[in-house]
Parts: structure tokens; sequence; C-alpha cells
């Protein structure tokens, strides 16, 4: 492909302290969203903890443990002091990122590291974790701060790669696996293909946006969803990098979209809330709908045909899908903010806020009830 150059690639320079803000290193807040499975739900409640709720009837839930404990010696020293991406469930493990003190593999029946904790974390890892796991063919890959590509054996913990790959600038995405390779984006702008087979570029050049890429999702048909904050969102070829759709939004956009088939849904940082058709264009569903000038961080859930988005404020604003319509807003009170992605499960949409405090949404009647969490340690 033709390496894509935009004018202004120096103005990403400019935005940076702003994004530095957002994940400060002198006081990480995190923002991972809580991962369903089954009865369980596995949500980070503050400082990079991350605990096992067991959903209970009615609207209360009760941890079953909490990681790392500080109870346990062996935990004592591990200060993770956030967690910005989803918890990766897979068999009997349950894999996250912190942001400080490298990556771990806990069992799911207890909690427990099921890696060596010396040796195999922050120690081997240079900068931060501002995004999340991608797990493909029993390896973890994860990008840093730093710019450096991590791939680690999820059996063991042990390097996959004899170096991590060296990128120009920090790495805020979650890397993703989609086919034969992987996707990665930086804070300049640039989103690259490695295979997964031995790391190697699987495009002649990267794509290369005028702002900053701190979010990637793959999306069916062998498409990703590229936002930028340069206010528009790319959808991409995943075989050459090519552009399939150019969409510019009223606004930063920093978030992951929801999904129904051809459709995407997604907020931007204005407050707007947009609905597209991406099969080709891509066309507007209806005009952008309002959070009340809120910044959208979070991303979305549709459930059948209603849309659940949080803002910072944070109010979950239902929206009808088809219309754009907004059915309701249910402000929570004392709460923190959102900036942790909105789950689906079970016909309901789950919110976590930065204060460790968990909702779950009513599609049926737009209404809003908070989960007491009994037994999480903070």
């Amino acid at each position: 492909m033709n390496r894509r150059r935009a004018p202004f690639v120096g103005a990403v320079l400019l935005f940076l302290p702003l994004f530095a803000a957002c994940v400060s290193v002198t006081n990480p807040d995190g923002w991972a969203a809580p991962v369903i499975d089954g009865q369980d739900v596995y949500v980070s409640t503050s400082k990079g903890h991350i605990s096992a709720v067991t959903l209970q009837d009615g609207d209360s839930a009760t941890a079953r443990w909490t990681f790392p404990d500080k109870d346990i010696d062996a935990d004592d020293k591990i200060e993770p002091e956030a967690i910005y991406g989803d918890p990766v469930v897979d068999g009997d493990r349950v894999y996250i990122a912190t942001f400080s003190a490298g990556v771990f593999a806990l069992n799911k029946a207890d909690g427990r590291p099921a890696w060596p904790l010396n040796g195999t974390n922050a120690s081997k890892i240079k900068g931060n974790i501002a995004g999340g796991l991608a797990l493909a063919n029993g390896i973890l890959y994860f990008g840093t701060t730093e710019g450096r590509l991590y791939a680690w054996n999820a059996s063991d913990g042990t390097p996959a790669w004899p170096e991590p790959k060296r990128f120009d600038r920090g790495i805020w995405a979650t890397p993703v696996a989609l086919g034969e390779n992987l996707y990665v984006a930086t804070m300049s702008g640039e989103l690259h293909a490695l295979s997964l087979a031995d790391g190697s570029p699987a495009w002649i050049d990267p794509f290369v946006a005028t702002g900053a890429i701190a979010d990637l999702v793959a999306l069916e048909d062998n498409r990703l969803f590229v936002p930028s904050i340069n206010r528009h969102v790319y959808i991409l070829n995943a075989e050459d990098g090519t552009v399939l759709a150019d969409y510019r939004a009223r606004d930063w956009v920093w978030t992951e979209p929801a999904v129904d088939g051809s459709r995407v849904f997604f907020g931007d940082f204005g407050g707007h809330v947009y609905g597209l058709d991406i099969t080709s264009g891509p066309s507007q569903l209806w005009e952008p709908a309002s959070v009340e000038g809120e910044r959208v961080k979070a991303g979305a859930a549709v459930i059948g045909d209603v849309l659940v988005i949080a803002d910072r404020s944070p109010t979950v604003t239902f929206i009808n899908a088809t219309t754009g319509e907004v059915l309701n807003r249910v402000p929570i009170d004392d709460a923190g903010t959102v900036r942790s992605n909105v789950h689906a499960g079970d016909g309901f949409a789950y919110v976590l806020t930065t204060k460790g405090r968990l909702y779950r949404a009513n599609p049926q009647n737009y209404s809003v009830a908070e989960i007491s969490l009994t037994g999480v340690k903070k």
C-alpha cells in the first residue's frame, strides 16, 4: 500500500500533553471494563485491583477474590496502580495488564497468580502499560508508553520473542489479533500490521493518520475500526491497510464502537453520539445525538434496538439505535466518572465507574440500578 501521510502530522505532538493527563503517570486511574463470564463479573475496583464478583438475585454481587490481596504476603509489594485494558478470560485463567506492575495470569478459581511473581513482570518491561492484552495462538501481546511491543507465552509468562518490537511512539491502544496478523497503533498516528507467525511486517508500509490512534477494534469482514484525535474515524481493509471509509466526527474520537452487523455506534469528546452504516460510504443512520456536551470515552453497548452509552458526568443515556432518539438519561450521583467500556450481558448493560461502583442498565425500561458489591477489597 502507499504510505498515507497527512500534512499536519506534527500537530500530533501538540496533543500529547493532554493525552498524558488522561493517562497520568502521577495518579493513574485506569478504565478497564467489567468483563462478564457466566455469573461472574471481573471488575477493576481501584488502584489496579481486580475482583471476581458473583452476581446474586437482585442488585447485589459478592466477591470471590481480589488481586492483589494485601492480606497475602506474596502480594504485599505489588503496586499495579491501574488497569487500562479489559481482563482477558481464557479457559481457567484471567489475564490482566497493569499500568506499572506488569502482566499477570490469575487462576479463575481463587485469583492467585499462575506464573511466578519474580522475574517475569515489571522488571522486564520498558514503560507503563496504558492498554490491554491481545491473546492469539497461546501468546499474549501488549504495548507500552515507551513504544515497545511485547509477546509473552500465556502458559508461563516467558518471552515468545527474543526482543520486543520497537516503535517511534507509545502504544496506548490494545493490539488487535485478526486472522494471521497483529495490528499495532501508535500515538504518532501509525497503524502497523505484523505477521503473527514471526512478527515481520504484513503491510508494505503502515497506515498513517494525522492524529494519535489511542484505540483500535476489529470488525467483521476483515476490517478495522480506527479512531483518531484528528476527529476522523477510518474503516480499513485489514488485508492491506487501504481506507474503505473515512468519517469526520465533530470532535475527538477515543473509544470503541458498539457493533451491530453493518452498524457502528460511538461517541466523541464533544458529547455527540453517532450511528453509521459502514456497508459503504459510510452513511449516517441519523443526525448525531447529544449527551449535552459531556465527553464520551466509554465504548457503548447495543442491546436489541437500544444503544446504551455512558459519559464522564456520569450519566447513562438510552438511545433508539434506529432513529437516534434519546429515550432517557439517568445521572449517576457521587460515583466518579465513566471511562471504561459499557459491556452487555444477559440482556443488560454493565457500567463501571472510576470509584469502582458497578451499575446495571436495563434497556427494557431505560433504568439504571447500582449493584452492591460485597467483600470487595480496594
